[in-house]
């Protein structure tokens, strides 16, 4: 399988923000041409939030808008002008898919709803992201990562034992689940299709799709009645199970014992004939009753000596452990990540050389090779020009109009 095995497959993509983008950057980064659909007077959040290159702000310089939109091309223009809408419409006659994750009747206000692109497009695939998904009695309710972080559940299952809920911030909504799921209920739907000739609306809702990541929580609860208290680093199965200390400036080891041999082994590598001696510790059981005495028996040694060096002594002796990385490590020092190629340098017309994150998969043995992602409204000539055949005198006419911002 080639690396670019979507080529000949375009997006029309109104995404924002968060997860939308995330999910159509996995057609583009394989080769799917995504035209993302922008407005300079109402520009895509993360291309004013930053972070920015050097810390000077500026349309183009957000890092966070260059990583979810690699392949993609940008076509501005205003949308609420009535004159978009042609434009629009016949993008969409070429078009596979048409994406978005606005808040439910806001396509339809654009005049894009469902019925009204599927009149010119009969089998396009439709994908809209809610929050809530377009129907039902919290439908009209919106909200972003955080939100759908609090509202699924997992904000109460994160954070320290005794202590409120912290909550795993956008990663889950915005980077995990939402945009695979996204992702893979297109390919789903471009397959069938393939087979029948007949187009699909995919409603995904956001909630309900982040929900998946609590799936044993609730198991738990179904089961039992009784809801996973916030345990922080610890497992509710087997100790000791955290993050330590180490020497140095906040620097962090991770560190399992998930069986008996292993117990025996940390006992040795950390030098602690006490604990070793403790017949009550032979067992997981024992082990979590006694879990804060550990803990600090354990924190002890870790502080004493570099993350990387107690690493890699544990893992000599058998013992799950891994040095807590922080962004630089991962990008200068991590031999696993250089080995597989998975960085990759794009030269931006204002961000300059970059480092961008590959997909964490290989094809076939092969790498995909990353496209830069677009300056703001950067190919709208070659899409009107090349996909709708306008020519040049038509083109400026519709800047001049304002149609193009």
């Amino acid at each position: 399988m080639h690396p670019r095995f979507l080529e000949g497959i375009r997006f029309a993509d109104l995404t924002w923000a968060g997860a939308g983008p995330f999910s159509t950057k996995l057609f583009s980064d394989f080769g799917a041409e995504v035209i993302k659909i922008e407005s300079r007077s109402r520009p895509d959040s993360v291309r004013i939030g930053g972070p920015f290159k050097d810390g000077r702000p500026g349309i183009n310089r957000s890092g966070y808008f260059a990583s979810r939109n690699t392949g993609k091309k940008s076509l501005c223009m205003n949308l609420k002008d009535p004159a978009s809408r042609e434009i629009l419409f016949g993008i969409i006659r070429t078009a596979d898919v048409i994406s978005n994750n606005f808040g439910p009747g806001a396509m339809d206000r654009l005049g894009l709803g469902y019925e009204q692109v599927r009149a010119v497009k009969p089998d396009i695939i439709y994908l809209s992201m809610p929050m809530y998904g377009e129907d039902g009695p919290f439908a009209n309710l919106v909200g972003v990562g955080m939100t759908i972080s609090a509202v699924s559940g997992l904000m109460a299952q994160t954070g320290y034992e005794g202590e409120g809920p912290l909550g795993p911030g956008t990663h889950f909504p915005d980077h995990a689940a939402n945009p695979y799921h996204a992702a893979f209920a297109v390919l789903a739907a471009l397959r069938h299709r393939r087979a029948t000739g007949r187009g699909m609306r995919i409603d995904l809702a956001q909630v309900e799709s982040t929900i998946n990541c609590m799936g044993l929580s609730f198991l738990d609860f179904a089961a039992t009645g009784v809801e996973r208290p916030r345990l922080g680093n610890r497992s509710a199965h087997h100790a000791p199970h955290g993050i330590f200390p180490c020497a140095g400036d906040d620097a962090w080891c991770a560190v399992a014992v998930l069986t008996d041999a292993q117990w025996r082994s940390l006992c040795a590598a950390i030098d602690a004939a006490d604990l070793a001696a403790d017949a009550a510790l032979a067992t997981a059981q024992g082990r979590l009753a006694e879990a804060g005495r550990i803990e600090a028996a354990l924190a002890r040694w870790t502080s004493a000596r570099p993350a990387r060096a107690g690493m890699e002594t544990l893992q000599a002796r058998g013992v799950p452990a891994a040095v807590v990385a922080d962004p630089r490590t991962l990008m200068e020092e991590d031999p696993q990540l250089r080995h597989r190629g998975y960085w990759q340098t794009l030269d931006h017309p204002e961000i300059g050389e970059s480092r961008f994150t590959s997909p964490p998969y290989i094809l076939d043995g092969e790498r995909v090779e990353l496209r830069r992602p677009p300056l703001l409204g950067e190919h709208s000539e070659a899409v009107l020009g090349g996909i709708l055949g306008y020519g040049p005198e038509r083109i400026a006419a519709l800047r001049a109009q304002g149609v193009l911002e």
